[in-house]
């Protein structure tokens, strides 16, 4: 009797204690790494414009083939990506060198650079794009009846796609979009086949009379693919919204809206895991910073770098850097790195409390070569390690150059609120 009485003394007494604890500790430290709750942005009241954007992000006829759309590589049911390792080519017979990005909250303001490497660049304060294709860039344009009509990095970002030959055009001699003989003029070609068709699966409509509706107050005539970008970024910030996690509600002030380990976990993020020092404010990752973290290099055989920012900048400093993501529904979108090195969110915290050995010791398993149509090969020459593992050491992250040493508890509690905290119930599906 005495020893149920002292148990249940320390269930009422001592839990309620350390939960008040925790959550002061946590609520401090909210406040210590300003982390904000991600607001629902306000619905588009151009209706027409969400459904032609939805028609057009599952309109396969916007690829050189025929064959895939935005869907194929940013699908719902695979967590706004295609749950492969590195996606794949138009024609299914290769690979890309990176994976597709998660779509989650990707309408966000702050959601300024776009690819892992951040190619697509929008300064909203200027109103200034930078993108692979010149005449959309600078202050004034060559192309400024494109760019007059994108309001972000997402509609500019919805573009490029489109005239990648691996992505979604093909090869030249396959379809008149691939024989353009450059970006614009494919892009010109992209809008001839829209104007001249009905939507797949929509046979009382055609494309132009959608896209009048969208924007009535633009000749049919003059509807170029700044339109379409604009629209698919339009259905994408509102569909892909995700707000509802028990981390946000946490945020919104309801303590009771995180399990005990889940916020242990988050203890953990913001602590001894020095997650919080990249993955910041409400989306545990803003979209805006970009970072090494001495991920594997692996992809098809022979294998070529993937240098991410550094490609970009010139810049060697940044090589094997690349665009930090959010974490919200991480656990819907895997696999994890730009390369999809890691499968699980395991594998990921493993690597993180040990990076040189999981990078020096990375090999491509069963499981993993299962899911790659070609022959694939690891960079392991030493050179190439150790530029890896200096570009991680920029001081962005000075944790990574000895062993975080996490215990086993530790590593559990992390992946708990990883895997359970940051999913939004509404797309776990």
């Amino acid at each position: 009797m005495k020893t149920l009485f002292l148990l249940l003394y320390f269930a009422v007494t001592i839990s309620p204690s350390h939960s008040a604890l925790i959550d002061h500790h946590i609520r401090n430290k909210i406040e210590e790494f300003n982390i904000r709750p991600v607001k629902t942005l306000p619905i588009n009241p151009n209706r027409p414009l969400i459904e032609l954007g939805h028609q057009l992000f599952e309109e396969k006829k916007l690829s050189g083939n025929r064959t895939i759309s935005c869907k194929t590589c940013h699908n719902p049911d695979t967590g706004t990506s295609d749950g492969l390792p590195l996606s794949q080519t138009e024609n299914k017979k290769g690979i890309l060198r990176r994976n597709a990005p998660a779509l989650y909250n990707a309408g966000l303001a702050s959601h300024n650079f776009m690819f892992w490497d951040g190619r697509i660049y929008y300064d909203p304060k200027t109103k200034i794009f930078t993108t692979p294709e010149e005449l959309l860039n600078g202050e004034n344009p060559k192309a400024s009846e494109i760019t007059s009509v994108l309001t972000s990095a997402l509609a500019a970002q919805a573009l490029f796609p489109l005239v990648s030959r691996n992505e979604m055009m093909g090869n030249a001699g396959e379809n008149e979009i691939a024989d353009a003989p450059d970006t614009m003029r494919a892009w010109d070609k992209i809008i001839e086949r829209l104007k001249n068709e009905n939507p797949t699966g929509v046979d009382t409509e055609s494309y132009a009379a959608l896209f009048s509706k969208a924007y009535p107050e633009i000749s049919p005539d003059n509807i170029n693919i700044g339109h379409v970008g604009e629209a698919i970024a339009a259905f994408e910030r509102e569909e892909f919204q995700s707000t509802g996690s028990p981390f946000q509600k946490y945020l919104r002030g309801d303590n009771g809206a995180m399990t005990r380990e889940q916020k242990e976990g988050f203890a953990v993020f913001m602590g001894r895991g020095h997650c919080i020092q990249c993955h910041t404010g409400g989306e545990l990752g803003e979209k805006n910073m970009f970072a090494s973290v001495a991920s594997p290099q692996w992809g098809e055989a022979p294998l070529v770098l993937d240098k991410g920012r550094g490609e970009i900048t010139g810049d060697e400093k940044r090589n094997f850097f690349f665009l930090v993501p959010s974490l919200l529904n991480i656990n819907l979108t895997g696999p994890y790195m730009h390369n999809g090195a890691y499968q699980t969110l395991r594998e990921v915290i493993d690597h993180y409390d040990y990076v040189s050995e999981s990078l020096n010791n990375f090999v491509i398993t069963p499981e993993l070569q299962k899911k790659i149509p070609v022959k694939v090969a690891v960079a392991g020459s030493q050179v190439i390690l150790d530029d890896i593992w200096l570009s991680s050491q920029s001081g962005l992250f000075p944790e990574l150059k000895n062993r975080l040493r996490l215990n086993d508890q530790e590593k559990d509690y992390l992946e708990i609120f990883l895997k359970e905290a940051l999913t939004d119930p509404k797309w776990d599906r």
